[in-house]
């Protein structure tokens, strides 16, 4: 007999029998339980596999109330309130019975229910679709069984252990909600993970969860401060392991409080830095400290500049130095570096005031082969090889403003996108930068943003002008003499030259004292001013050595030659080899300066 024949030979269906006996036919090819009633709750209908699964026929059930297919009177009694519910117009969503088989066996079913109504909006027959699900729950009590052991053994655990997919937590045991100060699991089940870590780590920990998914990682660690229930702090060691739960990748964590040990390694870490920065300043006081590195000085303005040199190396905020040109702002970034944690690590200068502003960015981020005309190969900028080290911007000032904004972000974060690259780099740097000018009028001009002037300057440290440390002259003198002698007895300063050099202001400030005594050395003589009881404090003092006084029995040509070749060397020196200074310097054209230094081989 057809499914269509013998649902035909059920009476009741009326006017609904059509499309009623389309529809029982499509849903029994699909292996589905159904049974239809009438409104007292009669069995009227019941399809191919409910007469698989039960055993029973369309005639051993049909008029019997639907609460009898049941087992137990509970049972009997929940399907009879279902039942009179659903004409109430109330039906449950889901909800599972056990049903008795012709056999005496037990069948669980999971039933979901709906009606027909009448024209008055009446159930006029009550419809139970049903899923046979016995065997999925005897697989889930198998699973529970062989799980039992192994869940007992990690709720009484003394760590913590969580599971957490997709960011949330699924399971916790007892040691992991005592750890964070909770009273049951359900103040954990289903938060975010990343709330239980300080907000300073949260985007770490996001990084630690994904990376462990990506890699499949097994006890792949975290440290991180840790936030508890009632805002105690705490550092911990997260180890991951990922497994399949529920058909989905999750993450199984063991949690373990290792705020002791952390405190106990901070605790070395500062008495070590502490210690490191007294043997500094031990070292830096012999002989009443007058130097610090590579600079010179005992002056009470320059034991201040090393009291801020210490203060700075003994941590890793960014540091500005201010000071005119010549006054050394890259011996003091040196030595900053050369007694930092960073002192085996990179130290990178550079000159921000010599890169051309079209390739100032590729010159700090690096690029791309490929990335303009020229690029033809990859190569590192200033960043990445400073990397773990110092970066030491001198003339920061002249950074152009829209560069200010890129080098802002790789400041704060230490992120940045090489030219022609699409991928994010990272790069652990610490700023030193310098400038010559007034920071805050450079930034009231709009010649230097506010944001990037705070993010570089959080240590300011200004340096002297020379002639605001005079006592400090003789002691450069003697250490450039050093350098300069080359090992041979070095010559020594006449009083009236020392008193000179004393009263002159220099405004080229330590390089021009450097310059000033190479030039003399270079020609032979110290004995090289024309002291004057009148000379300006601001004019540069003229300056003659005794071979340029006294020419000699030489020929008068190449005396003349001898002298002017002299002085044409020492006017590029005060200027720096500023060839159109220094023609103004000697009062000819820069075309005859071209002209005459060729001609004498300068």
């Amino acid at each position: 007999m057809s499914v269509s024949d013998e649902y035909g030979q059920i009476s009741g269906i009326g006017e609904h029998q059509q499309a009623w006996q389309f529809m029982s036919a499509i849903l029994d090819m699909a292996g589905v339980l159904l049974i239809a009633l009438d409104r007292e709750g009669r069995v009227i209908q019941f399809s191919n596999a409910c007469v698989k699964t039960s055993g029973h026929t369309c005639e051993d059930v049909r008029n019997q109330y639907i609460w009898e297919l049941f087992l137990s009177t509970e049972s009997n009694m929940s399907v009879k309130t279902i039942f009179e519910n659903m004409r109430k117009g109330e039906f449950p969503s889901r909800h599972e019975s056990y049903w008795i088989t012709k056999d005496g066996s037990h069948r669980l079913i999971a039933w979901s229910n709906t009606a027909l109504l009448d024209d008055a909006g009446h159930v006029e027959y009550g419809i139970w679709v049903g899923l046979d699900i016995t065997g999925r729950k005897q697989t889930e009590a198998a699973l529970r069984a062989s799980e039992e052991p192994h869940r007992a053994l990690i709720e009484k655990g003394k760590e913590g252990v969580a599971l957490i997919q997709d960011e949330k937590l699924i399971f916790v045991n007892d040691a992991f909600i005592s750890a964070f100060g909770y009273d049951t699991s359900e103040e954990l089940i289903g938060r975010n993970a990343r709330h239980l870590v300080d907000p300073c780590f949260e985007q770490q920990f996001s990084e630690f969860l994904s990376t462990a998914l990506d890699k499949k990682s097994w006890g792949l660690p975290f440290r991180g401060k840790c936030t508890a229930k009632d805002g105690r702090e705490f550092w911990a060691e997260k180890l991951s392991s990922v497994i399949s739960y529920e058909g989905n990748p999750a993450i199984l964590i063991t949690v373990r409080d290792i705020t002791d040990n952390m405190l106990w390694e901070l605790t070395i870490k500062q008495e070590a830095e502490y210690f490191r920065s007294e043997n500094v300043k031990l070292k830096s006081s012999i002989g009443e400290r007058y130097r610090l590195g590579d600079i010179i000085g005992k002056s009470p303005v320059m034991q201040e500049v090393y009291e801020l040199i210490l203060k700075a190396a003994a941590n890793d905020a960014n540091i500005i130095i201010l000071g005119r040109s010549g006054t050394g702002k890259e011996l003091v970034a040196r030595a900053i570096h050369d007694i930092s944690d960073r002192s085996d690590r990179p130290f990178v200068p550079v000159n921000c005031g010599a890169i051309p502003e079209n390739l100032i960015e590729s010159e700090f981020f690096g690029y791309k082969k490929g990335a303009f005309t020229g690029a033809h190969m990859d190569n590192q900028g200033y960043l990445h090889r400073a990397d773990t080290g110092t970066l030491f911007l001198d003339e920061v000032e002249d950074i152009a403003l829209n560069m200010q904004v890129k080098l802002l972000r790789a400041i704060e974060n230490g992120e940045y996108t090489p030219v022609g690259d699409s991928r994010q780099c990272r790069a652990d740097i610490r700023i030193i930068a310098a400038m010559n000018k007034n920071p805050l009028e450079m930034v009231r001009k709009g010649r230097m943003r506010e944001d990037f002037f705070y993010r570089i300057s959080v240590i300011p440290i200004k340096l002297p002008e020379l002639k605001a440390r005079k006592e400090d002259i003789p002691l450069l003198l003697e250490h450039f003499l050093q350098i300069y002698s080359d090992g041979k007895k070095m010559p020594t300063i006449p009083s009236q030259v020392m008193d000179a050099l004393l009263a002159y202001d220099w405004p080229g400030n330590v390089r021009e004292l450097q310059n000033v005594l190479q030039r003399f050395l270079t020609v032979k003589s110290l004995d090289f001013m024309k002291v004057s009881g009148d000379i300006p404090s601001d004019v540069p003092l003229m300056i003659a050595s005794e071979e340029m006084a006294d020419p000699g029995h030489g020929d008068f040509q190449t005396t003349l030659e001898n002298v002017e070749r002299k002085l044409i060397i020492r006017a590029l020196e005060d200027v720096r080899w500023n060839k159109t200074r220094a023609a103004q310097m000697l009062g000819i054209s820069r075309r005859s300066l071209f002209r005459r230094m060729k001609k004498m081989g300068v």
